[in-house]
């Protein structure tokens, strides 16, 4: 990558950043391509990886998951039926253990997902059909809202799902699809449905920018994400 044309000097990343998305959205890549940037531009970072208060990580590919964490997928999706009505519940007291153990670092944090808000997302995905319909707890929201208050700045990458078909083809072409990712390429209707409730999630408690990633070159990723971190310095200043 080479940027100098595009002033790095001038490419400033929140101290927080969430990137949000559903699975083939490239939140992993997204990451990697924000935390190389970010390091050309004299910033030091660490990513971590479904929460807050999660251990650094060197986290490269969601491709490359463990035997363990597919288990942890695969039951979830076969006892989801079963187990639904704790979800809103146990997803806000993670929601706010993870915040509760959250201690800030000195070096730029990119927190790449975050395992209760995805959850939170795949459920109401499956309990409303359009986000009218959506109810929200007492609890959840509390929750939700006390997100904002550590001074994260989130982005969510939006896709076609298209997009997200021919990504999750191509994980199962080299072996390295995941339930979620067979779960999500199944029904359309429904993949969307739960993506744009992780869109309304964002927007209506994180203050979050969408960034519509169908593929982006990296010249394109860079503006989209250098528009971003603007926009999250224009609304911090008008605070």
């Amino acid at each position: 990558m080479n940027y100098e044309n595009k002033k790095l000097e001038k490419f400033r990343p929140p101290d927080i950043l969430l990137i949000l998305g559903t699975d083939a959205s490239g939140k992993n890549y997204v990451a990697n391509f924000i935390a190389d940037t970010v390091e050309k531009a004299g910033f030091e970072i660490e990513k971590r990886d479904g929460g807050f208060s999660k251990e650094p990580s060197d986290v490269v590919s969601s491709e490359d998951k463990s035997w363990f964490s597919l288990i942890k997928e695969k039951m979830f999706l076969a006892t989801f039926n079963l187990t639904k009505f704790m979800v809103m519940p146990l997803m806000a007291f993670l929601i706010k253990k993870d915040l509760k153990n959250f201690r800030k670092s000195d070096l730029t944090t990119i927190v790449i997902s975050n395992t209760p808000l995805r959850i939170l997302s795949f459920y109401l995905g499956h309990k409303f059909d359009n986000i009218d319909q959506i109810k929200i707890p007492d609890y959840m929201d509390d929750a939700l809202k006390s997100i904002a208050r550590i001074g994260a700045k989130t982005i969510i990458l939006d896709i076609d799902d298209t997009v997200r078909k021919k990504r999750i083809a191509i994980r199962l072409e080299s072996g390295k699809a995941d339930y979620f990712d067979l779960y999500m390429a199944e029904d359309a209707v429904r993949s969307e449905r739960i993506e744009n409730f992780l869109v309304w999630i964002g927007k209506k408690y994180l203050n979050a920018i969408v960034i519509e990633n169908n593929d982006l070159n990296e010249t394109e990723l860079f503006d989209r994400i250098s528009e971003a971190f603007k926009e999250f310095e224009k609304n911090e200043i008008s605070a």
